[in-house]
């Protein structure tokens, strides 16, 4: 059911809305208050099986990239590759951070070429604590131009990127994101998030992932780091959004929920490419949503993305 709009001129919403929130929260404290009664007493932190550099040497001149990646077969897969290269391509130098089991040999060959440094770690903590080991074991991020924090959890891109360091560089911002989103609190959604050196150099920075923690529960992780993140640098910095969820829903005629409701890169992920051509789209949005390749080929064709579906073939379950 979508909302209609009251006298005044503003949204009313169906009860049901209310009482969702309601049963979200309660359902949260209860599966947080499981989890930290049953969780192993003595957390120790996830080994590190691998940390070895790659054959690409460190331009400090560039920002930094660490790229957190996770699959169940332990693959690197072939969308992966895609996404690193034209990372590599745009000028970042690249960290991978695999939580996987392992890392095939045959993979770490390719990994060399095109990244600075490659680690495997074991799968604690999801990507924020993948995130902080990059950050412990490449202590020297803090010389380069800037600092982007991303994720295999996206396929793309689907559009070029190689003026994105220029664009984020010159936005007037010192935080910026791919998207936001209002759900908890507003906050940049953490698949894509590039910090200016002010803000890579700055003690809310370090300090937040000194204190980041092991979490096994991802809505704790969601709402203490994604959201924490956010929260902790916008005292100090300027956070915004390059295909903010505001405009994107003043452009598009989506009234199907309440904005704190709304998952932009799943439920705005069409007229996100369509209307804004961003540059991404979550795996999520095929794996959970159930949009298949060939609902999507429209779509790309419709805006003359170059993006070779065809690479998907080796996507499976179950991913983020």
């Amino acid at each position: 059911m979508s909302a209609h709009k009251q006298k005044n001129g503003r949204t009313a919403w169906p009860m049901k809305w209310p009482i969702k929130t309601i049963v979200k929260e309660l359902r949260y404290a209860r599966d947080l208050s499981v989890y930290l009664l049953t969780r192993e007493k003595v957390r120790k932190e996830p080994l590190v099986r691998l940390d070895e550099k790659g054959l690409v040497s460190p331009d400090y001149t560039r920002p930094v990239c660490l790229f957190c990646s996770y699959d169940y077969k332990s693959i690197v897969r072939k969308n992966v590759y895609q996404y690193l290269d034209a990372l590599a391509l745009a000028g970042f130098n690249i960290i991978f951070i695999s939580s996987s089991d392992d890392i095939a040999i045959s993979d770490l060959e390719k990994l060399s070429r095109c990244c600075v440094r490659i680690i495997n770690r074991e799968n604690k903590g999801y990507d924020f604590y993948g995130w902080k080991t990059g950050l412990e074991k490449y202590a020297r991020y803090k010389d380069h131009a800037g600092l982007l924090l991303a994720n295999d959890s996206v396929i793309g891109p689907l559009f070029s990127i190689s003026n994105i360091v220029t664009t984020l560089e010159n936005y007037d911002a010192d935080v910026i994101g791919m998207t936001d989103s209002f759900q908890f609190h507003p906050h940049l959604q953490s698949y894509f998030l590039y910090c200016k050196k002010n803000v890579v150099l700055s003690e809310e920075f370090l300090r937040f992932f000194k204190e980041v923690d092991i979490l096994e529960l991802k809505n704790a992780v969601i709402r203490k780091y994604e959201v924490g993140f956010s929260r902790l640098l916008r005292h100090r910095f300027r956070l915004a959004a390059l295909y903010g969820l505001e405009p994107a829903l003043a452009r598009t005629n989506f009234n199907q929920r309440p904005i704190r409701w709304i998952e932009p890169t799943l439920h705005l992920w069409k007229p996100l490419i369509t209307e804004f051509k961003f540059p991404f789209i979550k795996k999520s949005v095929l794996t959970r949503k159930g949009v298949s390749v060939g609902e999507v080929l429209p779509v790309l064709i419709e805006t003359a993305s170059h993006y070779n579906m065809a690479i998907l073939d080796d996507l499976s379950l179950p991913y983020r």
